[in-house]
């Protein structure tokens, strides 16, 4: 996957694990994290992902090889970036073929490739191509966000709700937390393990859909959940949508998606097909 781009999604590629000495590209690509990290890696490993909120968090493959991460929000649907299920450059469909949850170091606990895409037409004429993978520019921001179905409902896994307030509302609730959220994914360099920012950052609104944050992110995070842990526990109140390259962290943070700005669209996507 190249990253040379502004604002790229992070999309992640199945790739042959090799072991050799570290190279000065090696050494390159690690500085570049550093960055992209906002100069310091705040992430831990999950220890158990049996655990709720964490066993609703799962890893998303694509025809294409394309991994992400996505979040089942209710026993036959999950929530992820809509950049993760569309292919460059025309944009059309990236069929899922996995959805998998409950990462050990036995593998995984459970995958189903009974799944299909919902995401909004419109999203792949804003995208621009960067190679592999996307430019998400401001335009197509508020629309970055897709439905995986699933036919079966995954078993002992409990939905993260999403977020049920106003924006005004979540704007508080976030106040309140000291702009506090977690966000949790499965990255590039640990493609089989959960990796979560505990209390990262909300550092603004680009505009009313989209949130700007300093959660340490890679590819693979794409269509992330930022929660939020409020009275009444655990909600997912964004997602995960871009990252600026390396060489423009100083210019700008991360950017997430906000489920007060999708609510209404993810309840009419869910309408577009029933299960079969």
């Amino acid at each position: 996957m190249r990253i040379s781009a502004w604002l790229l999604c992070s999309l992640s590629f199945i790739a042959p694990l090799s072991w050799a000495e570290s190279s000065p590209t090696d050494t390159a690509a690690q500085k570049q994290q550093q960055i992209l990290f906002f100069n310091h890696d705040d992430r831990d490993i999950v220890p158990d992902t049996a655990i709720w909120p964490w066993q609703a968090i799962g890893q998303l493959e694509t025809a294409s090889g394309n991994l992400c991460t996505a979040t089942l929000i209710s026993p036959h649907l999950a929530l992820t970036a809509g950049h993760c299920v569309v292919t460059p450059p025309k944009g059309e469909i990236d069929k899922p073929v996995a959805l998998r949850f409950l990462a050990t170091e036995n593998g995984w606990r459970y995958e189903t490739t009974e799944i299909e895409a919902l995401a909004n037409k419109t999203l792949a004429k804003r995208l621009k191509a960067d190679g592999e993978g996307w430019i998400v520019p401001p335009s197509a921001a508020p629309l970055d966000y897709a439905l995986i179905r699933l036919k079966q409902t995954p078993p002992d896994i409990r939905p993260l709700p999403l977020w049920q307030g106003s924006r005004q509302e979540l704007m508080q609730a976030l106040k309140d937390n000291g702009q506090r959220v977690t966000q949790a994914g499965y990255p590039e360099d640990h493609q089989e393990t959960l990796y979560r920012h505990q209390n990262c950052l909300i550092t603004g609104w680009v505009h009313a859909a989209v949130m700007a944050h300093q959660c340490d992110t890679l590819p693979g995070d794409s269509g992330s959940p930022l929660m939020l842990n409020s009275a009444t526990g655990w909600v997912l109140m964004g997602i995960q949508s871009s990252a600026p390259d390396a060489s423009e962290r100083d210019q700008a943070d991360n950017h997430a998606v906000s489920v007060t700005a999708i609510r209404q669209q993810l309840e009419t996507l869910t309408k577009l097909r029933s299960p079969k």
